[in-house]
């Protein structure tokens, strides 16, 4: 903090020093003192008026303190109401009406005071008491309700002067109430709920919310009243109607399963040694709730590597980055290198080359793909990366690969992933993949999460799953003794704490902690004593309860606690100090007091950098959630002005995390630009989820923003990047896509802005078409084209192209299909128009040929379809985007579905996999590859493996919002069946098939369906109805020009007519289709179309021979 003769030597006032000195007057005292006071030092009128002046001008720009007028509390609130007042006070003098309210009100605040509840109105006949307030305590709840019972107690031996009882009816809520320090004042619905409850509890009783009796636990007896609907009060209430303190036989807590960590710690430390004698990588999964141990368990593990002389590297997640690329990996790298944001640029590459060149062995290209990630610049000494940004990131993923095992090569080395339930996606992702090459690799990971985490990596076979167990009672005592330093406590508080700890290491550790700092016990003999009436004391109910009370405890180190709240888990010294919320001496004695607390853990020494660190996530929430909102705003404002100021290399490295703080601060026009670049960034390194994640927050902030065309192109930058990040994160019918796309267009045209026209009306288009709304997609692919033409935009010519031939496709419009594509391969080039798939995550030339391949069988060239689905893939190969690799090997490759080729289906449905997952695209892994693999055992005759297959493949490809295809897949699931002998749900599906199909635009595949249908009907017998459905078959792919799909409905119905004997007719309708074929005779369909022809030929002979005998 500034000094008093630095603040006036700097404005002209130096001569008034020692005067201040000598009258211990200091900066913070200067800032109080009146015109009076100054005058009383001895300051003439223009001294006092000039420094007055300054004093309001240094005020004025100082941030404002944070308030402590008002607070967020959990409190229990207790209405208490005595009944029949009114008559009461018709039947008596007013002034022995006055001496019964005295007694009554002087009754009931002994009663409260007896729990250490506040008395918070008097109103006469009523009573309010807070208990929470002013200091926590554990267990409010049963605090309330013990208070409640003995005034109803203390009722039944109060008479009032004519002899009559009186009698009261409480009522007991417990929430969060906004209550001013003094305690005068406190707003929350809890109050209104309270008073409710009273107003319907009957005389003499105690009505409480489900809330309350939940926090209370088992310690009462209870008559459940019901639901209630009270008035003021939204939703219906559970009321129960506390009756007494239950028996000790119904407290007792139950035995707990006699599980201890010395099993887990072998488990771990057996895997360790089987890593380093067989040289082989495995990885054990740490589950456990929170506070079950699961931190303390990795520091044993820790601590006894360390004395192996192992290499650990520890990667911690954060509940504050959980849309951060790589952060766990970033910071362990940023503490492994002493590297900070305020190094040199090339002090912090040369201490990457060091590590990654130098010690473990990897070629310098490598080193820019981790500065990358580290939002280190590199370009000046690497030269500018030219390839898209999921590459990179692929790359940057590579690289950690290798050094991880060049690390575990040299050293015996452990990875430990904590608290992965917090990791962002793009570790997530990392971690996968290290696990899936752990084979080759003497590495040890271990990974920590939480229960509702599911990690996707269990699934590979080297990987344990240790499930942690909650600690027994006598595990739990000896936790107990150690935090009391051997001193024993009194048995039936050891007990109480183990009862309502439920064996969690966290609770026993902070419950303990809150008893022995509660002042309800005293040392007296090497044990611990109670101080005074054990039944004043109680042991926390929860944990909220728990923390709330050590805070209050610390006179010093709560305001601390509430401020480094705000900045986050983590926060620094020289942070706090920049938020002049109180002076550099009482910060340092607060810190000192939290840390010595165990709320939390310091780093690093003065007069080096000094970071904090909230021991558990609960206890920054219980400190941050007891700020007022109001108090929040200025603090993230300040944060993020210092932020700014002192790191400004954030705003490259973490625009999130200053995004957050100005979001929080109310600022959107600050933040905004924030949310952008984190999403480009995220992009950058192809972490999608992280980036919609970014976009959709910065979006939001817009709707408050001041029109105008400042605006308008920041929506748009946001609109343009956000409809790429959700095809390729959620799929292309995804749809939110339309709401976001329109505008942008709308934007976009309006403001003549080129650049973005692209990206928006692929987008635009490929969404419409895959909703089934092919007319739409149609205009919309003109629209490319035609804005390409205006402009002289060759790129939006090609991809116009394109678009034309995937919807005319769909449509069915073959011929209009096949002309756009010759178009497109007449003017694509690979080099020039090789960067269109970064902005529309597909290249043209793979895009169109994923359609060539199929229209080109259903038109009749089986061959040339083969032939121009292995140029696409090789194509796509090498040019190695992964969108668009898994894209082609996955819709481009149903060309083999046709063909009923089922070994190249799934080989390419196999590679696509691996490419969605090394790239964490969920739709190709989890969809598209699924819908291949079932067509594929259709194709193969594993018919019932197939139809759930397909079924499951269909939801979840429906559920991204897509439409077209979909029927004509539910009809190949209806082939599955009826194959497998299912003939009623197989006809049932094709009829909902080709109803989907008719109430929609596509067309591609319905002369197919329609043929299944008539399949299905001769199946069933009813021949008729079968040829009229492959008459309809027919004639459809005859006006399409589907030559394939017209052969295939043929030979179904020459087969029906043969079965009926009209041999002829069905030779001679047959050969026709049969004849104009003039490639693809080793195909399964003209194979058995030519074998049944034979079969006619014969049949027909053999009529003739018996005619002419």
């Amino acid at each position: 903090m500034t000094s008093l003769t630095e603040w006036l030597n700097e404005r002209g006032f130096a001569e008034h020093a020692q005067l201040f000195a000598d009258n211990d007057v200091d900066l913070a005292t200067l800032l109080l003192l009146t015109d009076g006071n100054l005058k009383e030092l001895g300051l003439s009128f223009g001294a006092r008026k000039r420094l007055l002046n300054a004093l309001a001008e240094y005020k004025a720009a100082r941030p404002e303190p944070m308030a402590r007028a008002e607070e967020r509390r959990q409190l229990t609130v207790m209405f208490c109401d005595m009944v029949g007042f009114t008559a009461l006070a018709q039947r008596i003098d007013p002034e022995v009406l006055k001496d019964v309210v005295r007694g009554y009100e002087d009754a009931c605040a002994a009663c409260i005071a007896r729990y250490e509840g506040y008395l918070f109105q008097r109103l006469g006949d009523g009573i309010v008491a807070f208990f929470g307030f002013p200091l926590a305590h554990e267990r409010e709840a049963e605090r309330a309700i013990r208070a409640g019972l003995d005034i109803i107690d203390a009722m039944t031996r109060f008479k009032s002067p004519d002899g009559s009882r009186l009698e009261v009816r409480i009522g007991i809520a417990t929430g969060i109430v906004v209550v001013s320090a003094d305690g005068r004042t406190a707003v929350s619905e809890t109050m209104n709920l309270a008073a409710r409850l009273q107003s319907v509890a009957q005389k003499g009783t105690l009505a409480v919310s489900s809330k309350v009796r939940k926090l209370a636990g088992d310690a009462f007896d209870y008559e459940d009243l019901g639901a209630h609907s009270l008035k003021g009060i939204t939703l219906p209430v559970h009321i129960y109607r506390a009756l007494g303190l239950a028996s000790a036989e119904s407290r007792q807590a139950k035995d707990k399963p006699l599980i201890g960590r010395g099993a887990e710690m072998e488990t771990l430390l057996d895997k360790w040694r089987s890593v380093q004698d067989g040289g082989k990588g495995f990885t054990v999964n740490v589950c456990g709730e929170p506070g079950i141990g699961k931190s303390r368990i990795a520091d044993a593990l820790c601590a006894c590597l360390e004395h192996e002389n192992a290499q650990i590297w520890r990667f911690q997640c954060s509940p504050f980055h959980l849309n951060s690329a790589f952060y766990p990996i970033r910071t362990h790298l940023d503490e492994v290198l002493q590297i900070s944001g305020d190094s040199p640029v090339d002090v912090r590459l040369d201490k990457l080359e060091a590590l990654i060149v130098g010690r473990y062995g990897l070629p310098l290209s490598d080193v820019r793909f981790i500065a990358g990630m580290m939002s280190i610049p590199c370009d000046a000494r690497y030269g500018a990366l030219d390839i898209s940004p999921r590459l990179a990131k692929e790359e940057t993923v590579r690289v950690m690969e290798d050094m991880v095992a060049a690390a575990a090569r040299l050293r015996h080395t452990l990875l430990l992933f904590e608290d992965m339930h917090w990791a962002d996606p793009t570790t997530l992702e990392t971690l996968e993949r290290l696990i899936g090459k752990l084979a080759g690799i003497p590495l040890l990971i271990v990974a920590t999460y939480r229960p509702e985490f599911e990690p996707h990596w269990s699934r590979h076979v080297d990987v344990a799953v240790l499930n942690l167990a909650k600690l027994t009672a006598q595990q739990s005592k000896e936790m107990i003794g150690r935090l009391a330093e051997g001193k024993s406590l009194p048995a039936e508080i050891v007990e109480r704490i183990i009862a309502k700890t439920d064996g969690v290491p966290l609770f026993v550790e902070e419950l303990t902690r809150n008893i022995l700092e509660s002042g309800g016990l005293v040392e007296a003999g090497g044990r611990y004593v109670y101080a005074g009436d054990a039944l004043g004391f109680a042991i926390p109910e929860t944990l909220r309860d728990s923390l709330a009370a050590r805070l209050d405890r610390l006179a010093k180190a709560r305001p601390v606690a509430q401020i480094g709240s705000v900045a986050g888990r983590t926060f620094s010294f020289e942070l706090l100090a920049a938020l002049n919320q109180m002076d550099d001496a009482s910060l340092a004695e607060g810190l000192a007091e939290l840390t010595a607390s165990g709320l939390a853990v310091s780093t690093g020494t003065a007069p080096g950098p000094v970071s904090y660190t909230f021991k558990h996530a609960l206890v920054q929430d219980v400190a941050y959630d007891s700020l007022l909102r109001s108090q929040r705003k200025p603090l993230h404002a300040r944060i993020a002005q210092v932020l700014e100021e002192r790191h400004p290399e954030t705003r490259d490295r973490e625009p999130e995390l200053l995004a957050h703080h100005y979001t929080a601060a109310d600022d959107p026009a600050a933040a905004a630009p924030l949310w952008l670049k984190a999403g480009e960034v995220a992009m950058q390194r192809f972490a999608v989820p992280e980036a919609v994640s970014h976009l959709h927050k910065g979006i939001n902030l817009l709707e408050t923003a001041s029109p105008g065309p400042e605006r308008d192109l920041l929506e748009l930058r946001f609109r343009a990047s956000l409809g790429p990040a959700l095809v390729a994160g959620r799929g292309w019918g995804h749809p939110e896509l339309s709401a976001v796309l329109e505008p942008a267009w709308a934007l976009a045209h309006r403001h003549r802005h080129r650049q973005a026209y692209l990206p928006i009306l692929n987008a635009l288009w490929v969404h419409t078409m895959c909703v089934d709304r092919l007319d739409v997609s149609l205009r919309w692919a003109e629209k490319l084209l035609e804005v390409g033409v205006e402009t002289g935009d060759e790129n939006l010519v090609v991809v116009g192209h394109r678009a034309i031939s995937g919807s005319a496709f769909w449509q069915g419009r073959f011929d209009l299909a096949k002309a756009h594509g010759d178009k497109l391969l007449a003017m694509y080039d690979a080099e020039r128009h090789r960067h269109i798939a970064q902005l529309t995550n597909t290249d043209p030339l793979t895009g169109e040929g994923i359609y060539r391949a199929q229209y080109l069988w259903i038109i009749g060239y089986p061959d040339q379809a083969v032939a121009a689905s292995n140029e696409r893939d090789d194509h796509a190969r090498r040019r190695n985007h992964p969108f668009d690799l898994a894209f082609s090997l996955t819709l481009g490759a149903q060309v083999f579905d046709f063909l009923c080729e089922p070994d190249e289906l799934l080989a390419r449905a196999e590679e696509a996999d691996s490419v969605g997952r090394r790239f964490g695209v969920s739709l190709f892994f989890e969809v598209m590859a699924e819908i291949s693999r079932g067509i594929a055992w259709l194709r193969a005759g594993r018919h019932s493996d197939s139809a759930m297959r397909i079924d499951r493949a269909i939801t979840r490809l429906a559920a991204t919002g897509h439409r077209i295809w979909i029927a004509y897949l539910r009809a190949l699931q209806a082939e599955a069946l009826a194959l497998g002998g299912d003939l009623d749900t197989a006809d049932r599906l094709v009829d909902e098939s080709i109803a989907r199909i008719r109430a929609g635009e596509e067309r591609c595949h319905l002369a197919e369906v329609l043929r299944l249908k008539g399949w299905l009907l001769a199946q069933r017998g009813r021949l008729d109805e079968a040829e009229g459905r492959l008459y309809e078959a027919i004639a459809l792919a005859r006006a399409q020009g589907a030559k394939s799909w017209e052969l295939r409905a043929t030979t179904t119905f020459a087969r029906l007519l043969a079965d009926r004997g009209e041999h002829e007719r069905a030779f001679d309708i047959l050969a026709a289709i049969h004849g104009w074929f003039s490639e693809g005779f080793a195909s399964r369909d003209l194979k058995a179309a030519a074998t049944l022809l034979d079969e006619l030929r014969l049949h027909i002979s053999k009529g003739g021979m018996r005619n002419a005998g």
